[in-house]
């Protein structure tokens, strides 16, 4: 059973999680159903919540949706291992991401464990609780210097919205990581995601001043031109806009 459930990265807790599944069934996702408290299900991945050696953990299953990416899993590649090494550069580079822990091969797919924000609600979630409070220009500017350091650093996220920015103890971590990827400043990638976290603000219509706070914690964090970062960006919201607008109909409130 345990040649099925190999260590992949994260010796230490990839052998705590291992030992668990050892004495599991051999389904993945109905030990998941039962062990953990789980927060998402569909065909392709399962999401849940674990307590392992006293710390609560964030465990994610990826299921192989073809032979070749069944064969890639194997091989030791795949989503949950990019996504793995990706967190563990960035935070070497000082960006704020969960700690990253085990990467396992399971029969179903592979399994990400990583470290779970004890407290943390996302923007999205915390800006419906008070989008007019006192917190409000806190937490914009707590995203954007989040989204600077991320570029800084020379990634972009890749799916930058409201619910991928989780807030603890006052500080912002960067969470979802599947679509992260290597991008340099002022980069296509990079513009992407300040026009996707614009375009919830826009959603939200959180207004022009208040879109402005977290613009200028973002401009200070990059050391890049207003007017740059504007251009670079606008093509893209206007794509995204009309991709929404398709699916969603017209909600909100245009910053640009």
């Amino acid at each position: 059973m345990i040649e099925q459930r190999r260590i992949i990265r994260g010796d230490s807790w990839g052998l705590c999680l291992q030992q668990v599944l050892a004495r599991a069934a051999t389904d993945t996702a109905s030990w998941m159903q039962r062990e953990t408290q789980l927060l998402k299900s569909d065909a392709n991945s399962l999401v849940g919540l674990l307590s392992l050696q006293d710390q609560c953990c964030y465990l994610k299953l990826y299921r192989y949706k073809s032979h070749v990416q069944k064969m890639l899993f194997r091989m030791g590649r795949g989503r949950a291992v990019r996504n793995f090494d990706i967190a563990c550069k960035l935070a070497t580079n000082g960006v704020p991401v969960p700690r990253p822990l085990a990467c396992l091969q399971v029969p179903e797919g592979l399994l990400l464990l990583t470290e779970a924000i004890a407290g943390g609600s996302d923007l999205a979630d915390l800006w419906q609780q008070q989008p007019a409070g006192a917190e409000a220009g806190k937490l914009l500017q707590g995203a954007g210097a989040a989204i600077a350091r991320l570029h800084r650093a020379g990634y972009a996220h890749g799916d930058c919205k409201w619910n991928n920015l989780l807030c603890a103890r006052d500080q912002f971590y960067l969470v979802d990581l599947d679509g992260a990827h290597k991008a340099s400043a002022g980069s296509a990638r990079q513009a992407r995601d300040v026009a996707r976290f614009t375009l919830n603000a826009e959603e939200l219509a959180i207004g022009l001043p208040r879109y402005e706070m977290f613009l200028a914690s973002y401009l200070q964090g990059v050391d890049e031109p207003r007017t740059d970062v504007i251009a670079g960006m606008l093509p893209i919201l206007h794509t995204l806009r009309a991709r929404h607008l398709a699916r969603y109909g017209e909600r909100g409130q245009p910053l640009f």
